[in-house]
């Protein structure tokens, strides 16, 4: 129980310290999220930049042209099917006696087959500033995001390691024990520009007024960090009574950094080959926080959009609601691009195979002297020898450099106003699975009302994706010359595909 509670908190803790975004990669504002994390055919302003371009020609209501946002959008969240709170909550939080056949049932719920890697992501997103300007006929935007991308995997395996420590029984047949970790951190300076090219009066006399815009977004990529470490390895243990008669660990791992770290390891490893003693890795990774905000690498980026406006003449439209009737439907490409990190990068890789032959495990030292606890008592009598010896052995690949893709996207978004009323609806699939992009297609729905005209109450939901089905609200002061927007996200239900939280919020956005 201890074991597994220790395990649980850390995988939930990860996610939760580090909050990858909400549906899929894409960039969300405290008006998107609360209408289910969609946006390609409404989100306007220098938000457009990130979503669809093409929309920096759209005006709600009656905005004022100019925008200028100060910290102007701030959005994280975190989640995915390695941090199953159902599972969790069902098997640990309600007093069961956590026999092996209870454990076991719990892992076959969070994990499934071994071979299984499940996975948590993490992003965050910053708007320290940002501009646009709408004009008749084009309109342009300059914005300053700032990204950090976080995914962290783990499978069966790792888990009941850590759960039952060096168990004959569970690792009496060979098992996979895998992990990786992998994280990104950059800046992106967006230039924005949309135009107006097509102009219809009117089709069959129920569209009219039909405008379409397209728009590009273009932008310079600062790597700031980049790292990765992913562990591949097979467990076997043959043991009887208090002996491990024999354990063989095959593994292999590759590490990748950059900054002051790469230094650190490269002197390590140098330390290591002209010494006849192992020297510990302690002692020579220390970070530096001066380290994080250095650019590491350069890239470039670019957003590509299309949106269709228009009016509508549908008397059953005009029965529901009063006000004017409007559609808008749009298609995007986003985060076309990749950062080429060359600053003080390091690539390190190991492979090799751990074999315990006849090792004797001193039960009453470890009750006595360790309280019961296994893992400390082999930290202590194995992390120089085996530690340091072995899984210490890492060698230079001599790589200079690392080119990183971003998480692109392809989306397809509308929307339909009915006076106060707007419900929104976009799909969106990611090409890749990095941070909390997925390849899963995802379906996010919002319904808004503005009370008053200027205080939007906003529902959502999306499902697909990363993570199980997302529920999302928020709620705003829009006015002509001032915006201000709050949303969350969350989920009811985690076990299909893990938990999702999330928040993001406007900032101070003036129209002039």
């Amino acid at each position: 129980m201890k074991r597994f509670t220790n395990f649980s908190a850390l995988l939930l803790a990860f996610v939760m310290i580090s909050g990858s975004v909400f549906a899929q990669s894409r960039h969300v504002s405290g008006t998107s999220l609360g209408l289910g994390g969609g946006g390609t055919a409404y989100l306007n302003g220098y938000h457009a930049n990130f979503v669809n371009p093409a929309n920096l020609m759209l005006q709600n209501n009656t905005e004022n042209n100019f925008t200028i946002g100060l910290l102007g959008g701030i959005s994280t969240s975190g989640g995915g099917s390695l941090a199953n709170i159902a599972v969790y909550n069902e098997y640990f939080t309600k007093g069961l006696s956590i026999t092996d056949e209870v454990a076991v049932e719990a892992l076959d719920k969070w994990f499934g087959n071994p071979q299984n890697m499940k996975t948590a992501g993490f992003q965050l997103d910053a708007i320290p500033i940002g501009i646009s300007s709408r004009g008749e006929n084009w309109s342009a935007s300059l914005a300053l995001r700032s990204r950090t991308m976080t995914n962290i995997g783990a499978n069966r395996g790792l888990a009941e390691l850590y759960i039952y420590g060096l168990d004959g029984e569970i690792f009496s047949p060979e098992r996979p024990v895998n992990m990786s970790v992998e994280g990104m951190s950059f800046a992106e300076v967006s230039a924005g520009y949309s135009t107006k090219i097509i102009e219809i009066p009117n089709i069959l006399g129920v569209f009219r007024d039909i405008e379409i815009f397209v728009g590009a977004a273009p932008k310079l990529l600062l790597g700031t960090n980049y790292s990765r470490f992913d562990f591949k390895s097979t467990l076997q243990i043959q043991r009887s009574d208090n002996y491990i008669d024999e354990l063989r660990h095959d593994f292999n791992y590759t590490l990748e950094t950059t900054g002051e770290i790469s230094d650190q390891l490269n002197q390590y490893y140098n330390d290591r080959q002209n010494s006849s003693e192992n020297p510990s890795l302690d002692d020579y990774v220390d970070p530096e926080a001066a380290d994080f905000i250095g650019i590491k690498g350069t890239g470039f980026g670019l957003d590509l959009g299309v949106t269709a406006q228009m009016k509508l003449n549908l008397p059953i439209l005009g029965a529901i609601s009063k006000g004017e009737e409007r559609l808008r439907v749009g298609v995007s490409i986003t985060d076309i691009g990749s950062i080429n990190f060359d600053q003080k990068y390091g690539r390190f890789t190991a492979d090799d195979v751990v074999v315990w032959d006849g090792f004797k495990i001193d039960q009453e030292k470890i009750d006595n002297e360790y309280n019961g606890d296994e893992g400390e008592y082999y930290n202590d009598v194995l992390a120089d020898s085996i530690g340091s010896g072995i899984y210490g052995g890492f060698d230079p690949a001599g790589d200079q450099s690392v080119s990183k893709s971003l998480p692109s996207m392809i989306n397809l978004g509308a929307q339909l106003t009915m006076g106060k009323l707007s419900f929104s609806m976009d799909l969106g699939k990611g090409f890749d699975d990095q941070g909390i992009n997925s390849k899963r297609v995802s379906l996010a729905t919002g319904l808004e009302y503005r009370l008053l005209g200027f205080l939007p109450l906003r529902v959502g939901m999306r499902t697909g994706g990363y993570s199980s089905t997302t529920y999302t609200a928020g709620v705003g002061l829009n006015f002509n010359f001032f915006e201000f927007n709050v949303a969350a996200a969350s989920v009811s239900d985690s076990m299909s595909n893990g938990t999702n939280v999330g928040a993001a919020w406007s900032g101070l956005v003036f129209r002039f």
